[in-house]
């Protein structure tokens, strides 16, 4: 039988095939009390992800399913090259960084490599280690953990626990949903789990999202958003959304186009 995150998991996978699902159905395909089938309906209400009527849900606002990490990197290039150069601009000789796996945090890693700075660089991403690697100047702490192969990240008990006795200057995270009202969230539980880990230990926490980002909502929330310091976007965020982030505390930074 499904632990309530999967079964959950795939409610939402069901809303995405149709327009409503019924609690009866739901709790004959599950083999489970139609009371627990209202308590999951209510777990996601409460997140923004499906919408209750009578004797079922309908969707709500939802992130589109997480795609492979090469899809993800061809997605709104440009935007995302603009974005990893105004991140540039936030870090100074000497920072302790932690870079979050993710597509834009590597277009941010690349231009590191190219720094003539010392820096300090713990990350969890494969893809960014083998970029800083073998760069001089750069002290770089790779986690350990279980290898999520859709992002090519590591992750788990043993991810967070690499996170201890450090305290670092400055986090540039990423996330697949962002909502002034819910926050920051995720596709992946043990992602969300290890990205507010990685929150708690940095001074400074710098959100690097595509305007594509915001006014979605995954299952998985990473944290608030008034726990953010900075965002980095592009140029296509509504005033609507920027005037609301700012409301939350958050410095919004508009990356110029390339």
């Amino acid at each position: 039988m499904l632990n309530s995150d999967g079964r959950r998991e795939q409610i939402l996978q069901a809303l995405e095939a149709q327009d409503k699902v019924r609690v009866n159905r739901l709790a004959q395909r599950f083999g489970v009390s139609t009371v627990t089938i209202r308590g999951d309906l209510r777990v996601l209400a409460q997140a923004g992800l499906v919408q209750r009527q009578h004797g079922g849900a309908s969707s709500a606002r939802r992130a589109p399913p997480e795609l492979p990490l090469e899809e993800k990197r061809s997605q709104h290039r440009e935007r995302k090259h603009s974005i990893a150069a105004c991140a540039m601009k936030l870090v100074q000789p000497g920072d302790k960084l932690i870079l979050d796996a993710g597509s834009t945090t590597l277009q941010l890693a690349r231009r590191l490599a190219r720094k003539d700075s010392p820096l300090s660089v713990f990350t969890n991403s494969l893809p960014i280690a083998n970029e800083l690697g073998s760069v001089e100047g750069i002290d770089l702490l790779l986690s350990g953990g279980t290898l999520r192969k859709a992002s090519q990240s590591l992750q788990g008990p043993q991810a967070e626990a690499g996170l201890d006795g450090y305290v670092f200057d400055k986090l540039f995270l990423g996330a697949d949903g962002c909502d002034p009202e819910f926050g920051l969230s995720t596709h992946d539980e043990a992602e969300a789990r290890l990205n507010a880990r990685m929150a708690a230990q940095a001074r400074q926490v710098i959100l690097l999202a595509d305007s594509s980002k915001f006014g979605r909502i995954c299952l998985h929330r990473i944290c608030d958003m008034n726990q953010i310091d900075i965002v980095v976007s592009d140029a296509s965020l509504p005033p609507t959304m920027r005037a609301a982030l700012s409301q939350q505390g958050v410095q919004v930074l508009i990356a110029e186009e390339a």
